[in-house]
């Protein structure tokens, strides 16, 4: 089991799950159902992973560490799949198993943070991101100072405060380089080129993501991959390398179809209806933009669906269809506002 942990903390999810195959789980079968759920979670498989961690959790019989362990990784799959009830369910329980117990408090307020920002309690979010990152800076805890970061940046971003998300994105990157964590340092260019893209630095944010699918394209991390993919497009779009833009797109879709990570296929069909649109092929960006639409609803993606509504409207006026349009950019206006987003300000999306 030493063996098969060693190999997912280098990231060798793939051999880490081959390993296990080959292990009788005995008594420690709630360890072996962990380490399974890590492994399908590292492969991108969070529905896969869920199922485990839940069996592990059965499994516990008594251990409450364990129990706790496997609270923290579903709150992590609930997250990365939108969702809001999984996430907030997983993070409170285990914040209070944490508190119970007096270990992984940082972790179970990291993700009770996370919840937050998830379901759009961003003041809430913040207040508690900013405490655990003084906190890890203070201890010299190198990883969860990126970590924090990482998420703060993400949390500026949907603040419209872009200065402060590229300083946040920046410092994760800084402190991941230092801890001489690749996938770290990955994720964090992931949120920074994301950040330089939406404020209109193309060129550095086209840089990021090829360091990032650079670092990514050795790995097993196929939810990153997918990710790599589709950023990149989103910087060829907005760069009017539409072919190449669109080829991404393509490699992206198949990726997360093949994850289950709806949400995030929303964006590529989205980012698909984008190029058809520019091409003026509007019926078929009708049909992306329906696609994200359904792929958005309900997977706590308030962004998504607000670039989707204001697609649609933009679609509609260009079709000729002007109350439409209007009547739907003023529901566009409405969940914008509901959601305390700036989205109709963006310029470079």
């Amino acid at each position: 089991m030493e063996k098969i942990e060693k190999l997912l903390d280098n990231g060798e999810f793939a051999r880490a799950l081959a390993g296990l195959k080959k292990v009788k789980p005995g008594a420690g079968r709630g360890r072996w159902l962990l380490l399974k759920g890590e492994a399908l979670r590292g492969l991108g498989l969070f529905g896969e992973a869920l199922k485990e961690y839940a069996s592990a959790r059965g499994a516990a019989r008594g251990d409450e560490e364990l129990a706790l362990e496997a609270r923290l990784s579903e709150a992590r799959c609930f997250r990365a799949l939108g969702d809001e009830d999984g996430a907030l369910a997983a993070a409170k329980s285990a914040l209070a198993l944490a508190k119970k117990l007096g270990i992984y408090a940082a972790e179970a307020e990291l993700e009770w943070a996370l919840a937050l920002r998830l379901v759009g309690r961003l003041a809430e979010a913040a207040r508690l991101l900013e405490k655990l990152y003084k906190a890890y800076k203070k201890s010299g805890d190198l990883a969860g100072a990126a970590f924090s970061l990482w998420a703060l940046g993400g949390l500026y971003r949907l603040q419209g405060r872009y200065a402060e998300g590229i300083a946040a994105f920046e410092g994760s990157l800084a402190a991941a380089g230092k801890d001489k964590d690749e996938a770290a340092a990955g994720y964090a260019l992931f949120g920074l080129g994301g950040i330089l893209r939406v404020a209109g630095f193309m060129g550095r944010a086209l840089d990021c993501y090829v360091r990032a699918r650079r670092l990514f394209g050795r790995t097993d991390d196929a939810f990153a991959k997918a990710y790599a993919e589709c950023g990149t497009a989103n910087v060829l779009r907005q760069l009017g390398r539409l072919e190449e833009a669109y080829a991404g797109y393509t490699r992206a879709h198949k990726l997360y179809s093949g994850l289950s990570d709806w949400a995030d296929l929303g964006f590529v069909e989205w980012g698909m209806g984008e190029i058809k649109k520019k091409n003026g092929d509007f019926s078929a960006a009708l049909k992306n933009y329906r696609k994200a639409a359904e792929l958005f609803k309900g997977r706590s993606e308030p962004r998504g669906e607000a670039l989707t509504l204001l697609s649609l409207a933009n679609l509609y006026y260009l079709m000729g269809q002007t109350a439409k349009a209007e009547a739907q950019h003023a529901a566009a206006m409405r969940h914008i506002r509901a959601h305390g987003l700036h989205t109709h300000l963006e310029t470079f999306t």
